[in-house]
Order: C-alpha cells, then sequence, then structure tokens
C-alpha cells in the first residue's frame, strides 16, 4: 500500500438544500393528466454518494410520490395540489437526513482512511527494523 493523500474535495459538512422550485423545468408527465414532473433546484451538484443516500432516506419517508436527483435537481413525480400539502416538507426532511447520513459516512470514510494509513506506517517501520538488523558482508 502506498500513501496517497486522499480526495480533499470531500467535504463531510456538505449541506445541501433546496432552494426553489424550478417552475420552467417542471412539466406534465408525458401521457398523464395528473402527474408532474417537479424540478427542485439544489444548491449544489451532489456527489454520487449523496445521491445514493437521499435514495435510502427517501424511502424510508414511506411517502406518496417517486423522487429523483437530476444533476443539480431534485425532481418529484406527483400530482401539483400534493407538493405543498405533504411532499415539500418531507423532500426536506430526506435531504436533512442525508446530509446528515453522508456526513457520518465521510466521517467513518476518514477514519478507515487513518486506520490503514497507520497500519501501513507501522509495517514500514517494522520492516525497516528488520532491515536494519541484517549484515551483508
Amino acid at each position: 500500500m502506498s500513501e496517497n493523500k486522499q480526495d480533499s474535495s470531500v467535504e463531510a459538512d456538505l449541506n445541501i438544500h433546496i432552494v426553489r422550485m424550478n417552475t420552467d423545468k417542471t412539466r406534465k408527465d408525458t401521457g398523464s393528466d395528473t402527474v408532474y414532473h417537479v424540478y427542485f433546484e439544489l444548491s449544489t451538484d451532489p456527489p454520487s454518494e449523496w445521491k445514493t443516500f437521499f435514495g435510502q432516506e427517501w424511502t424510508k419517508l414511506n411517502v406518496k410520490g417517486v423522487a429523483e436527483i437530476d444533476q443539480a435537481f431534485l425532481v418529484l413525480h406527483c400530482q401539483l395540489n400534493e407538493v405543498p400539502a405533504s411532499l415539500l416538507q418531507a423532500l426536506k426532511m430526506a435531504v436533512a437526513a442525508t446530509n446528515a447520513a453522508y456526513a457520518q459516512n465521510v466521517e467513518k470514510v476518514a477514519v478507515d482512511h487513518k486506520h490503514r494509513q497507520d497500519v501501513w506506517k507501522q509495517e514500514r517501520t517494522d520492516v525497516d527494523k528488520m532491515a536494519s538488523l541484517l549484515r551483508f558482508d
């Protein structure tokens, strides 16, 4: 194992939030009279791990409506009248829970990486110590 720097762009305190509903992108689902693709703009395009956590958190809430991430948009498939009634609050809860789960995972990955580095350094120390005892003359 070599000593490589971790990608420093990963932030444990990534705080994604819903900025606004994008009325230009929101549209009726093809072939449906009632279901819309409602686009909510996120504060940033989340990393793929965050998107995975969002899917898990949304499923845990067990609410009506399909939600997915499309680049920097959260897309909700539902009837328009369901958005203000209950779904926006559920989306906010899912985003907050996702931020927490993502931060916890980033911290765990950092701890695991530090442990692997410590093990590698100890191995190098042990090898160097043993090598210093060898005589080749």
